[in-house]
């Protein structure tokens, strides 16, 4: 093997570790971001809106039209 080939095969091998690096930070990073939204906990429901409107007027004796 020559020096060509052997430079050559070297810069497709640190290529190949840049890869790897950059895909297991990604991985790293969506890991994350996985934990975080999993320990974000739903603190309204959508009908929680309908419902507070509801007791309002139902609190103030109001009918619905």
């Amino acid at each position: 093997m020559d020096k060509k080939e052997m430079k050559k095969k070297v810069e497709l091998w640190e290529a190949q570790l840049q890869d790897e690096k950059a895909k297991s930070y990604r991985e790293r990073v969506r890991e994350e971001a996985r934990i975080v939204i999993d320990g974000i906990k739903r603190t309204v429901e959508f009908d929680d809106c309908i419902q507070a409107e509801k007791d309002f007027l139902a609190m103030i004796d109001a009918t619905n039209h």
